[in-house]
């Protein structure tokens, strides 16, 4: 730990003092500024987090890759698509909510903030540094999966699907929600109640409108639909980043659809 807290204050702080201190173009030192933060950011999130979720990962893809084996063409294709899609969202948003909720209170507890805090480094462009560099952590991570998958598809199905690449940019997305959610949530709760709560966003996210419709269709009281509808107006809808189907059963996406969800993301975030 205080190894751990030395190598990051020595990090920044030799990051930092190339600043120059009366930098007229203000926009150039704040992205300066942002960079650094989220450059130490993703490495020690790498150093923390990816690699051994990767191997996870891997591991899973290969037991799939048996088992599909049994089965013949089509529903070979199937199945490797719904086990390395639903194996990208899980583990891309385990590294979106882990790194974001460990990563402030970590420079806290380890008191790593206080020599930052010190250079003129504004406390917004801290946070956006820190979000900044897990989501980056988030792409190596989910870079590196979709390469995995790529080959497995090519593999067993002799060709990759040209439409993975436009659905997992969204799942990327997905993930850069919950991390912007996992990140605020980290900054007034602790971190395993950020945690805890940052999954269970995901979890009422993916069925927020069904979930809705079943509950209000129960519901008698006034008081309790206003309830359940102002909780609806705050949920994220990340059910509309899932775009699986799509790739399984090869729909075609509209520009302005995608361009809508990316757009809410955007908003959301």
């Amino acid at each position: 730990m205080q190894q751990r807290f030395q190598n990051n204050t020595h990090q920044y702080a030799l990051a930092l003092k190339k600043m120059p201190g009366d930098a007229n173009d203000k926009a150039m030192q704040t992205l300066r500024n942002i960079g650094i933060i989220g450059r130490i950011t993703l490495i020690e999130g790498a150093h923390r987090q990816v690699f051994h979720v990767l191997l996870f990962f891997a591991l899973a893809l290969i037991l799939g890759a048996v088992a599909l084996a049994r089965f013949d063409g089509q529903v070979q294709r199937k199945m490797l698509t719904d086990l390395g899609m639903c194996a990208i969202f899980l583990v891309s948003s385990l590294i979106a909510v882990t790194v974001s909720v460990g990563s402030l209170p970590g420079e806290v507890e380890q008191r790593t903030i206080t020599p930052v805090i010190a250079k003129p480094v504004l406390r917004w462009q801290f946070l956006f540094g820190k979000y900044a560099g897990a989501m980056a952590t988030v792409a190596v991570g989910m870079a590196a999966m979709t390469g995995a998958f790529a080959g497995l598809e090519a593999c067993y199905v002799g060709h990759v699907d040209v439409a993975l690449f436009v659905v997992v940019p969204f799942l990327f997305l997905e993930a850069a929600v919950l991390g912007a959610i996992a990140l605020w949530l980290s900054t007034f709760t602790s971190w395993p109640l950020a945690w805890f709560l940052s999954l269970l966003v995901c979890l009422l996210g993916n069925v927020r409108t069904p979930l809705y419709d079943h509950l209000t269709a129960q519901l008698q009281s006034l008081f309790n639909k206003a309830a359940i509808s102002a909780l609806y107006g705050l949920l994220p809808d990340l059910a509309s980043f899932d775009l699986k189907d799509a790739l399984v059963h090869h729909l075609t996406l509209s520009g302005g659809l995608l361009a809508q969800t990316a757009m809410y993301a955007v908003c959301y975030i």
